[in-house]
């Protein structure tokens, strides 16, 4: 045999053991066999908790009918990914408020979240449930700011200094008024009204009429008229 043709046969065998070389280090160098020292330093270290979700619904599989009825309805899946984006935000500002906001926050969400059920009791729950969605969403708006105000007005009641009530008006929709009476925040939504601006929620109807303003707190019947704020 010549010199060239075993330099040949050499060369034959040797190109299999080179192959797998190359190929165990390619693996190596992309960290599929081997993981780089960053990637077992990822490994040990705790994974970030992730934030609250608004639902936590899960349209693959669903656990009930109330989340059934949203995954299949597309304008109640778009309010329900509007409502994730609107918790977001809030969750965001309670988050900075610190104190218990954040957490009183979350509870808030999640006793909303399991009272949707009571939808499934009105003669039309898809209706029950959008109309639900927007209130949900205008009223975190309103709570945590996240939409366009006016100046607020404050309001001079009969009935002394603990009478006085500062509404800011958001424009969200439907309109929203957040409102202060002493340590008590309220939020009231804009319904039917033949004249003026009627805004109701929480046991509380507050009907505007020019400057002044006719309101029922929870019982209590005020006369009330818009001062400058200072």
């Amino acid at each position: 045999m010549s010199i060239a043709a075993s330099r040949l046969i050499g060369l034959l065998f040797a190109l299999p053991v080179l192959a797998f070389a190359s190929k165990n280090d390619h693996l190596h160098a992309n960290g599929s066999s081997r993981p780089s020292a960053d990637a077992a330093k990822s490994v040990d270290e705790a994974p970030a908790a992730l934030p609250p979700v608004a639902t936590d619904f899960h349209c693959d599989q669903p656990a009930n009918q109330v989340e059934s009825m949203v995954c299949q309805d597309d304008g109640l899946t778009r309010l329900d990914n509007r409502l994730e984006k609107v918790y977001a935000q809030a969750l965001a500002k309670a988050e900075q408020a610190g104190g218990n906001a954040y957490p009183k926050l979350i509870s808030e969400q999640k006793r909303w979240v399991k009272n949707l059920k009571d939808c499934l009791k009105n003669e039309d729950p898809h209706m029950c449930l959008g109309d639900t969605y927007i209130l949900h969403i205008s009223q975190l708006q309103a709570a945590w700011n996240l939409a366009p105000s006016l100046t607020p007005l404050r309001y001079l009641c009969k009935g002394g200094p603990s009478a006085t009530i500062l509404a800011t008006f958001y424009r969200t929709h439907p309109a929203t008024a957040k409102l202060e009476r002493g340590n008590t925040l309220v939020i009231v939504h804009q319904g039917l009204s033949g004249s003026g601006a009627r805004y109701l929620g929480q046991g509380i109807e507050f009907w505007i009429k020019g400057r002044d303003a006719s309101v029922n707190w929870r019982g209590e019947q005020l006369e009330c008229s818009s001062q400058p704020t200072p």
